[in-house]
């Protein structure tokens, strides 16, 4: 789904008031450091391999997995420097089984591979509300990203960007939210090959249901788009359709501290067939 696609972003910018969760609390906002640490496990199911942060995306390796099983952490943190203005910092690693069948021998075999992924800087604007809507901006680029094609592994910086306009709005007791979004990629360049991954846009919608004062059901659902792929000028992917469907809830475990668990699933043969996460949200 979004940023912590494993988690609903209904709740990104609202779970962190001194309240238990509710409607109220919800929407209100606290100068402060807020610290959102996620854990996820992935399977493709196909050939592809996957990013997870800011959204879901198709990396560029050429090469061709059955199947990739990939764990992700990743910590971010926000700190809101006045009720309208918040500071965006996200960096993560993961480790990734990737299975194939070895061309020569026809035996099933895999590589593993574990490392630091990206760190991203951005921010979020909150404008006034209208029409019982409250309007969102959010902007993020990476500031370092560590990618892998065949057996070359590179950082490239600021090579990516990523701009996301939401509405949110309540009728209570359901939290929800509409947003749109662009992700821009410029071209790597790697020893041997250059890879152009394609941007992506995507639309989507969340849906909280507060079922109690800590308690809330997540459902959201999204359809992205990514554009064709090019390696060395040559064109080696149509558009891929990217559709995702989740399940979540959260709980409020106390004023500050709350635990989110989420399932992702794909809609289409380039999605990947599911992720499962688990995030703890912390106010300091």
């Amino acid at each position: 789904m979004r940023k912590m696609i494993f988690i609903l972003a209904i709740l990104n910018a609202w779970l962190f008031a001194s309240d238990e969760l509710n409607i109220d609390s919800l929407f209100k906002k606290q100068i402060g450091l807020r610290s959102i640490t996620s854990l996820s496990l992935l399977s493709t199911g196909n050939a592809n391999s996957y990013l997870l942060y800011p959204n879901i995306s198709i990396g560029g390796d050429p090469t061709i997995w059955n199947d990739t099983k990939q764990v992700f952490l990743t910590q971010t943190f926000i700190y809101t420097l006045h009720p309208k203005f918040d500071l965006l910092i996200s960096g993560g690693g993961s480790y990734a089984r990737q299975e194939y069948t070895n061309f020569f021998t026809n035996e099933y075999s895999h590589k593993n591979r574990i490392g630091f992924d990206n760190l991203w800087l951005g921010f979020i604007y909150t404008g006034e509300s209208f029409a019982d809507f409250i309007p969102q901006i959010t902007f993020q680029t990476a500031l370092v990203q560590r990618e892998k094609a065949i057996n070359n592994t590179k950082n490239f910086y600021l090579k990516s960007q990523n701009l996301q306009v939401s509405l949110r709005g309540y009728s209570d007791p359901v939290v929800y939210s509409i947003y749109s979004g662009f992700g821009y990629n410029q071209a790597r360049k790697f020893k041997t090959l250059k890879i152009e991954y394609g941007h992506s846009i995507y639309v989507g919608g969340d849906l909280s249901i507060v079922l109690s004062p800590k308690i809330t059901l997540d459902l959201g659902a999204e359809q992205r788009f990514q554009t064709e792929q090019k390696i060395n000028g040559y064109q080696n992917s149509e558009v891929r359709s990217i559709p995702t469907f989740s399940l979540g809830s959260t709980y409020s475990i106390n004023a500050d501290t709350a635990i989110s668990v989420n399932a992702n699933f794909g809609g289409s043969s380039a999605a990947p067939d599911s992720v499962f996460g688990l995030s703890l949200w912390k106010k300091f």
